[in-house]
């Protein structure tokens, strides 16, 4: 197996050792970035039987860096005792200038259904980002969103900082406003309030480290300063918006999370393990606005099963202490990636929550597109995988008012389209029902 130490000890097997191992096309990422992940160096031996196997598996690897768009290699020499690797890379487009276009609510279907698909409720801009920068895997970059909501924010990941490449440093700052701001959910629907006064403001700033040792697992630490403000009307609507009944609101937050990924891709795993677990604090030392503590929890086995058939099982819950939050930090499902599927159009609130999400997916379509209109983009990876999937999900709240969704069971299931372009275009398109005897089509640009 690739995975294991070689040893020319091993009795009855024939090794090769590895006289050189090089990498061409890698014009701005620096060569330990790249030997860093790999499980092979010069000076290893190999048993003859297991060569090729072991060089593509490390070809994966290189390709989870997600700095190249294609990997290939070839065996320049090779006889009784030696061998000669050669890695061919082709690397992406460093420079990514995306033009903002995004809907200012939760997602596509609310805004298609429930806002009449308004042109007004929508976020323009630029976000400007380096990756790769300094040919390190470092990252910089701006974001500059105007529109419905204003949002900017500067941000600066360093993964290594020692000569060992283990430890690493990162620096963001950021700041919202808007027109529009929920304010109160009512029957698991959200309730707006608008004014052209801005009734909001955010203000975030914070800095982090991270140990990484081997290849599968990384140690995050981050601090915070969060700031939050909001307009007397606001405030009127709802004096339970933030804590102790205030318009304005400040924290520290101490943030813990641990990473673990042994998949096979990282873009769209359909093999191995993937955990993440985090600790929050959130009010620490002279801090007395807010006092709240949650551990969060996500995992995902992926397993192929048959040719293009696979498997994956996800989980993500949230346990938080105490039960009593000021409603800007008391979400629990319908933002982001925490909802089962055929509730999008809902919102429940709560401390504690978790959501299993069960899918089989059949591989349609897998390749690498060569074009020469865009020669900075001459290579892209595209895939289309179909699905079946079932969704269970449950969300704990003390006092549920007229919420009709929490403390019961929920279960969603449908059919699906999963489309991922290169390693930053990920669509999912899918037919959900739910227990209400609800159905509907969905178009979501995450993962599970």
């Amino acid at each position: 197996m690739p995975f294991q130490s070689w040893s020319q000890n091993d009795k009855g097997v024939h090794h090769v050792k590895i006289r050189s191992l090089r990498f061409s096309g890698n014009k701005i990422t620096k060569e330990p970035i790249i030997l860093r992940e790999l499980t092979i160096q010069e000076g290893d031996s190999l048993p003859v039987e297991f060569v090729e196997s072991v060089l593509d598996f490390n070809k994966r690897r290189i390709l989870n860096l997600q700095l190249f768009s294609k990997v290939d290699y070839c065996i320049n020499y090779w006889d009784d005792d030696y061998i000669d690797i050669e890695y061919y890379l082709t690397e992406i487009l460093y420079w990514l200038p995306s033009p903002i276009f995004q809907l200012a609510d939760r997602n596509f279907n609310v805004w298609w259904v429930e806002e009449n698909r308004r042109l007004d409720r929508t976020n323009i801009g630029l976000d400007l980002v380096r990756i790769n920068f300094r040919g390190r895997n470092e990252k910089i970059g701006t974001t500059i969103q105007l529109g419905y909501n204003k949002y900017f924010d500067l941000e600066y990941v360093i993964p290594y900082i020692d000569k060992k490449l283990r430890h690493g440093l990162d620096f963001s700052v950021s700041y919202a406003t808007g027109r529009e701001i929920n304010f109160l959910t009512d029957s698991n629907k959200l309730r707006f309030y608008s004014s052209e006064k801005y009734p909001y403001k955010i203000l975030k700033a914070k800095i982090g480290t991270t140990y990484r040792k081997g290849y599968a697992s990384i140690h995050e630490l981050h601090l915070s300063y969060n700031r939050y403000e909001i307009s007397d009307e606001l405030h009127t609507l709802n004096p339970d918006f933030m804590a102790n009944q205030q318009r304005r609101m400040k924290y520290l937050e101490l943030y813990y999370k641990y990473l673990y990924n042994n998949t096979d891709t990282r873009v769209y795993p359909t093999s191995g393990l993937e955990l993440k677990l985090s600790a929050i604090k959130r009010g620490l030392l002279f801090d007395r606005d807010v006092n709240q503590f949650f551990v969060y929890t996500e995992g995902a086995y992926y397993k192929k099963l048959i040719r293009n058939i696979s498997s994956s099982l996800v989980f993500r819950g949230r346990f938080s202490f105490n039960h009593r939050q000021p409603y800007i930090l008391d979400r629990a499902m319908g933002f982001r990636n925490e909802y089962v599927r055929g509730y999008e159009y809902f919102v429940i609130d709560g401390s504690h929550y978790a959501v299993l999400r069960g899918n089989l997916r059949y591989k349609i379509f897998d390749q690498v597109i060569s074009q020469r209109l865009l020669p900075i983009m001459r290579f892209i990876p595209f895939r289309v995988y179909a699905k079946i999937f079932d969704d269970i999900g449950y969300v704990y709240k003390v006092e549920t008012g007229n919420s009709f969704l929490n403390n019961r069971l929920l279960n969603g299931y449908g059919v699906g389209l999963d489309i991922i372009i290169s390693y930053y275009a990920k669509f999912r398109l899918e037919y959900s029902l739910n227990h209400l005897g609800q159905k509907g089509l969905f178009l979501h640009g995450t993962k599970e």
